[in-house]
């Protein structure tokens, strides 16, 4: 049983649906605007989102410093006030992952996603052993190890989830669903013990990884429009081809400017959408920057057609223009 009092199949559970990642609103000082990102997070919820992942990748989580990381992950434990899962992400080198996770199960965090290491010399044993340590670290909740290197195969992914019981999913991100569906049958062959696959790339790839088996996806997209997000997971859950085509061509554009240049502008697309409904400022941190004028264009192009955004419940909502 988790620290949290999930068990472990009740855990797999309430992962097995979007896992919102939300973005990390800054002010005009540049700092982390916390009481904006409690209503986010807040907005998120009432929209009806169940899982959340601070500090994931579109939370700009390699350009905060750790003590914006744990303030972060604090910030939207306590917005979330057990209304949505808290899958708090991790990284970097082995102690600070560990420290992290340690910092997320105390602050009452669910589980932790486990960060793709950035080394160059990534091998795959050395993911094993990575993510291994971490897990035993925090036996008390969830670990999802985040995967997106072809390196790591079957074999590997077994015997990670065979040596660590509370390795309960994996966030595969690799651009190819034959890859994934392939990777996925081999650890079903190699291992009596079930997780839960998550589709890291998002709703662009939800559909062909459900094919292969996976039952949850991530998502920075839920930032801007939620229920588009939620659409996605009811006609995939639902056996309805033809609507999640429809869902997905309603973002292709969108999620077209986020992948182009390798995803280069990423979260730039995001918090430029954010800011054109008057969610949150467009500021990024380095290395990652703003959209130019003909970029914030298409964007406004690509988001012409959504719902405008609800009001956020908190007294300051002036100024996020910028």
């Amino acid at each position: 049983m988790t620290k949290t009092g999930l068990h472990r199949d009740a855990l797999i559970a309430r992962l097995s649906t979007v896992v919102g990642i939300p973005v990390v609103p800054f002010d005009e000082d540049g700092e982390v605007d916390h009481p904006l990102l409690a209503a986010l997070v807040d907005r998120l919820i009432a929209a009806g989102v169940t899982a959340l992942t601070p500090n994931g990748n579109t939370g700009e989580f390699y350009a905060l410093s750790p003590d914006e990381r744990r303030a972060v992950l604090s910030t939207v434990t306590e917005a979330a006030a057990g209304r949505a899962v808290i899958v708090g992400g991790v990284g970097l080198d082995l102690g600070t992952a560990i420290a992290d996770a340690r910092f997320a199960r105390d602050r009452g965090a669910d589980a932790v996603m486990v960060h793709q290491p950035v080394l160059p010399y990534l091998s795959p044993e050395g993911w094993v052993d990575y993510n291994l340590a971490v897990a035993r670290s925090v036996p008390e909740i969830g670990v999802v190890p985040y995967l997106s290197s072809t390196l790591i195969g079957g074999e590997q992914i077994a015997r990670l989830i065979d040596a660590a019981p509370n390795v309960v999913a994996l966030k595969y991100s690799v651009p190819d669903p034959v890859v994934f569906a392939s990777v996925r049958s081999d650890v079903v062959a190699a291992t009596a013990t079930e997780v839960l696959w998550i589709a890291g790339l998002a709703e662009s790839y939800a559909p062909a990884y459900w094919q292969g088996g996976a039952r949850a996806f991530t998502s920075g997209l839920v930032n801007v429009v939620p229920a588009t997000s939620l659409a996605m997971l009811t006609a995939l859950r639902g056996g309805d081809p033809a609507e999640a085509e429809s869902v997905w061509r309603s973002i292709r554009q969108f999620e077209h400017l986020r992948a182009r240049n390798r995803s280069a502008d990423n979260v730039a697309v995001v918090k430029e959408a954010m800011n054109q409904l008057g969610l949150c400022r467009r500021d990024l941190r380095p290395p990652s920057a703003p959209l130019g004028e003909s970029a914030r264009a298409e964007v406004r192009d690509a988001i012409a057609d959504w719902p405008a955004a609800p009001p956020l419940h908190r007294a300051e909502t002036a100024g996020v223009r910028a």
